[in-house]
């Protein structure tokens, strides 16, 4: 399974707790409060916890059901759910003199708290060495949260031009550029209407990466059905879509309020909302609050073929998928002679032909193994699918390298990394005049991007 399917499965435990109690319990009102651990410091926490156990060390690449297990028992000692009922009584007199009569009423009010330990607090439930606590803090750095997001998420990208447009609207009374725009005669709550017009703003409505919506819980629904949407407790990323369901009416899990998420520091989340107090502000929530339903997410254009060279698209992409930077040069060493002439000008379209059979892409794949409708894809998908391949080449013909397994060459130096892909996943053949000169163009990459 994937850490991503690992990751859900937990979080679905988590939430039907959560209804269980509701379920078990009978209220008249719903209080909920706290909230539960950042899942990248869960993950942070297992990484150390299980590869760099002295007795018993564990790679945290792959995933399986004991794994799973051990990443369940560490959520669930850094997370806690409890629930207490309290009762008020209120009375009220209704007329006067020998005809006023009072009544009784009884709230019930449902309290659930979830409270959590920070990775701090687990490294010393844990016993963690320095050094482990080293290696938490360092997986823990801002630089790296966007590799959170692709672990958890499989979000790969952000996309400040939305920030930009929305940042410039901070200050508007009453909307009524946003809500006329839309299409309405008088004013409307205009939450919905602002984030469709910055996004229009930017061109991603006409190219369908955020749909135009006037209710909130149609845009729910939207990045619900295309898979982009992942809970409140996450860390949502800079130009994501926030939505929020509202304490005052009872936590129903329908949408209320919606706006755009400008940054995320100290454990807050910034955010950009029109018709807020009936103004654009910026406002901000602690990561993982009760009331943030949770975030649409899109591809950025920075990720799309047609915008940058695309040897930064393929770094970028690659690099998202926690490869360092030394095996993600060598695999674009591996491309400039495939599709660039030895060049970073990679043509990711070329369309090649010998004996008999025809190559596609990048990494020239041979069309007759590839999926259907592969040639035409996109560098992204060709991204992909290097992705979803490389594994399994490297179980298959590692011994073309002297047994070099995948986690061997997701450890190794630029020029190793070039070579042993040349090897186990191109398997060009001729390898006596092929070795130095993907290598070489391995450390061009290398420096190209430093």
């Amino acid at each position: 399974m994937t850490m991503r399917t690992a990751v859900s499965d937990i979080n679905n435990e988590f939430n039907q707790k959560i209804e269980d109690i509701k379920s078990s319990n009978t209220y008249d009102v719903l209080d909920m409060s706290g909230a539960k651990a950042e899942w990248k410091e869960v993950l942070a926490v297992y990484a150390v916890k299980m590869n760099m156990d002295l007795d018993n060390p564990q790679e945290v690449m792959t995933m399986d059901d004991s794994k799973k297990q051990k990443l369940r028992d560490i959520f669930w000692d850094m997370n806690e759910i409890s629930h207490n009922i309290t009762t008020q009584t209120t009375r009220s007199t209704s007329g006067s003199g020998t005809s006023a009569t009072e009544t009784t009423t009884t709230t019930k009010t449902l309290h659930i708290t979830v409270t959590h330990k920070t990775a701090d607090e687990m490294a010393s439930q844990y016993h963690f060495s320095q050094d482990q606590i080293d290696s938490m803090h360092e997986l823990l750095d801002a630089k790296y949260n966007s590799l959170w997001s692709s672990v958890l998420h499989g979000i790969v990208s952000s996309n400040s031009d939305i920030v930009a447009v929305a940042q410039k609207q901070i200050g508007n009374v009453g909307g009524q550029p946003y809500w006329s725009w839309y299409g309405f005669g008088s004013r409307v709550e205009w939450c919905c209407c602002f984030v469709s017009w910055c996004a229009n703003e930017c061109g991603y409505i006409d190219a369908g990466v955020i749909p135009k919506y006037s209710v909130v819980d149609d845009g729910v629904n939207w990045f619900k059905s295309k898979g982009q949407w992942i809970d409140g407790s996450a860390e949502p990323l800079p130009g994501m879509i926030i939505f929020f369901d509202w304490k005052y009416d009872g936590l129903d899990g329908s949408g209320d309020h919606t706006g755009i998420v400008e940054k995320v520091e100290g454990g807050r989340v910034y955010t950009i909302e029109g018709n807020a107090s009936d103004k654009c502000q910026e406002l901000s929530y602690s990561v993982g609050y009760h009331e943030i339903l949770g975030y649409g997410f899109y591809e950025s254009n920075s990720s799309s073929v047609g915008s940058g060279d695309v040897a930064s698209q393929v770094w970028t992409r690659l690099k998202s998928y926690g490869y360092s930077d030394s095996v993600v040069a060598g695999i674009i060493g591996n491309m400039m002679r495939e599709c660039g002439g030895d060049t970073l000008d990679l043509d990711w379209d070329i369309v090649g032909h010998y004996n008999g059979d025809e190559f596609y892409g990048l990494c020239q794949w041979c069309l007759s193994y590839t999926p259907p409708g592969f040639k035409g894809s996109t560098v992204i998908a060709q991204c992909d699918y290097l992705k979803q391949t490389i594994q399994s080449a490297f179980a298959n013909y590692g011994g073309n390298y002297g047994g070099i397994t995948y986690i061997e060459f997701l450890q190794s130096d630029t020029r190793t990394a070039a070579i042993a892909f040349e090897r186990v996943y191109e398997r060009c053949g001729d390898y006596a005049n092929e070795d130095n000169r993907r290598a070489n163009n391995a450390e061009r990459a290398y420096n190209h991007f430093h």
